[in-house]
């Protein structure tokens, strides 16, 4: 009976640690995609000043 727990504990924690990486990976490439668009924007701005 303390194995089976110990199984269920143990994958638990799994699936937790996977769904923070890929929160992370998700928040990390909104991030570059927001960041690359207001880059882009600033470009463009600039570019349409000259």
């Amino acid at each position: 009976m303390i194995h089976l727990t110990r199984i269920i504990v143990d994958l638990l924690t799994g699936l937790l640690a996977a769904g923070g990486w890929a929160l992370l990976m998700v928040g990390g490439a909104l991030t570059a995609i927001v960041g690359g668009g207001a880059g882009a924007l600033m470009l463009i701005r600039v570019w349409k000043r000259r």
